[in-house]
């Protein structure tokens, strides 16, 4: 009896241990589009097809849900989801755990009726801004210091649709100014036809920061799927594969970026 209980104990342990290799990686991020995007119209965003195909290649599928932002980040740092999507500075749970899969810059996008220029920090002072819980505008400096404050012209919109509710109260003359992604805006705007109402009425300046994708520290694989992602992408790009899926999405090769003078 006693061989026969340990016979069986050993087989469960290894049915088990079948069933969660089995399971999908669990990729979470909020609607960030062109990195990550609303997958119903067969454009899940240029990071989650990448990983899908890196991934597929090693047997192993993958499970993209969009949570909204400060969400997402918990759920990887639980170990409730495996890989948080385009995150920068400091959202990663371990930064010892990313890898680097775009790059941030911060517009600020007004209607197209009004005059108002980005020139310095003191212009936004006045302005009615609205932007994402939890996000970072410029990597913890001064923007990000502004923003974190108790001013009330500060509206901070949370939810997984919070980029639109932001853009609804702009329209609305709610708020006067919208912060975000410059890549990220653009295809906002685009997907809700703003684009005659709308305009970017500056870039910040001096601000140039890194998008990553973050591994979940409470998974013991972390390193090692951290490594085959790695270990893909250079592949890809070797043999063109990344510049045909960044073409789909209008965007340019992180590391060309990162490297022109």
């Amino acid at each position: 009896m006693t061989s026969l209980r340990v016979i069986t104990v050993l087989l469960c342990s290894l049915f088990a241990a079948h069933v969660q290799a089995a399971e999908p990686l669990r990729l979470v991020g909020d609607d960030f589009c062109p990195y990550n995007c609303d997958a119903a119209n067969g454009k899940p965003g240029y990071i989650v097809e990448v990983l899908e195909e890196i991934f597929a290649a090693q047997g192993i599928a993958v499970k993209y849900q969009i949570k909204p932002w400060s969400r997402a980040v918990r759920m990887v740092a639980k170990g409730n989801a495996d890989i948080l999507l385009a995150n920068t500075y400091n959202s990663a749970p371990d930064p010892r755990l990313q890898l680097m899969m775009g790059e941030d810059s911060t517009c600020f996008l007004t209607r197209s009726d009004v005059s108002w220029r980005f020139t310095d920090m003191a212009d936004l002072y006045q302005q009615r801004l609205g932007v994402i819980q939890g996000y970072h505008y410029d990597s913890g400096g001064p923007l990000d210091q502004h923003l974190r404050s108790d001013n009330p012209l500060v509206y901070q919109a949370k939810g997984e649709s919070a980029l639109r509710s932001l853009l609804l109260m702009l329209m609305q003359q709610r708020i006067d100014l919208v912060l975000d992604n410059c890549n990220v805006l653009k295809a906002k705007v685009s997907k809700m036809d703003l684009g005659q109402r709308t305009q970017i009425t500056g870039v910040l300046p001096g601000y140039r920061a890194d998008l990553h994708i973050a591994f979940s520290p409470a998974d013991p694989e972390a390193t090692r799927l951290m490594n085959i992602v790695r270990e893909g992408v250079a592949n890809m790009r070797r043999t063109g594969r990344l510049a045909a899926i960044l073409q789909r999405y209008s965007v340019t090769d992180w590391e060309q970026t990162a490297t022109t003078p």
